[in-house]
């Protein structure tokens, strides 16, 4: 026996609530993208930037689709295509999969959305805009989540958790070069919650890194002179 995938939805957030709208047998099915699995009437839009991901030339951003209706014993075609008049990235700039589907028994999957990184993206952003299409197997589920905007670039800036702190005990005056330098010696973007005896962790480890660079012969400079952790550092 086929399972029924239950979600619970206003009938107004597919279409307008007549007869045809809603299916009371389930035999219309629906996609709809979403961020999360809470997600529903919103669609938040990705930003992804390659200056966390040091030397990759390109990364991978699923694209979560979900149903509303019966799940099937045999994957699904989805069809999702780039709308080009909100698009500003070029075609070798990205690449989706061919076929895109929704896999046999599952209510939620992802599209893998392939991001390529170029010289271009480090002085600009790029805009992705998918859109779900109709085809034989899916109706459109809520017109907010018939869309996403995916913006990716290599470019990076101060990050909120670098302040008068950080600056001052840690890592010393803030410069792109010397943040992109600090994600490739530890594999860390973000410091936010973080305690400052993990905060300091993560200096020395810079430190250390610089240290080892210069040793075997690396200039590390940025716009204020060589690149140095904070004198405060113990």
């Amino acid at each position: 026996m086929k399972r029924l995938y239950v979600v619970t939805i206003l009938c107004y957030s597919l279409m307008s609530c007549t007869k045809d709208a809603v299916d009371e047998y389930g035999e219309i099915n629906y996609v709809y993208l979403a961020n999360d699995s809470a997600s529903i009437n919103e669609v938040v839009p990705i930003e992804y930037s390659f200056a966390f991901h040091p030397g990759a030339d390109r990364d991978t951003v699923p694209v979560l689709v979900k149903l509303i209706g019966k799940l099937s014993e045999q994957d699904r075609v989805v069809t999702l295509a780039v709308d080009a008049s909100e698009t500003t990235a070029q075609a070798g700039d990205y690449e989706l999969p061919a076929p895109m589907v929704l896999r046999a028994g599952r209510a939620v999957d992802t599209i893998a959305l392939v991001l390529h990184n170029s010289d271009r993206l480090k002085t600009e952003k790029f805009k992705i805009r998918l859109m779900l299409n109709e085809n034989e197997h899916f109706r459109l589920g809520p017109p907010a989540n018939r869309y996403i905007d995916i913006t990716f670039s290599d470019m990076i800036a101060r990050p909120g958790w670098w302040d008068n702190v950080v600056e001052t005990n840690f890592l010393g005056r803030y410069s792109d070069n010397k943040y992109r330098l600090f994600i490739e010696a530890t594999g860390v973007a973000d410091m936010t919650g973080l305690s400052e005896t993990e905060q300091r962790a993560y200096a020395i480890i810079f430190r250390d890194f610089l240290a080892r660079g210069r040793e075997n012969g690396e200039v590390y400079e940025d716009e204020n002179g060589l690149i140095n952790v904070s004198p405060n550092l113990f």
